[in-house]
């Protein structure tokens, strides 16, 4: 056997790594037409905005299309920090 089939074996698909995220069905929209409220796995939530953040499901973690993106990285201190 070959190095790279010897490798392979080992290795599982992206399919078997993680399931797919469950889509969320708009139940309500707001008056700019934008989701307020998503129902996941049968359990309705509502979504954060600037009117609601407590007890609310962050848009982008919802599989929306809106909100805040997470940072890929920590910022890193601005040069005026560093002085």
């Amino acid at each position: 056997m070959t190095g790279l089939a010897a490798c392979m074996l080992g290795t599982a698909t992206l399919a078997d790594a993680a399931p797919a995220a469950p889509r969320p069905e708009i139940v309500e929209r707001d008056t700019r037409g934008r989701a307020s409220s998503v129902r996941i796995d049968g359990q309705v939530y509502k979504v954060c905005s600037a009117q609601v953040a407590d007890s609310c499901i962050n848009p982008r973690q919802a599989g929306l299309n809106f909100g805040n993106q997470p940072l890929n990285r920590w910022p890193e201190k601005s040069s005026k920090a560093k002085k």
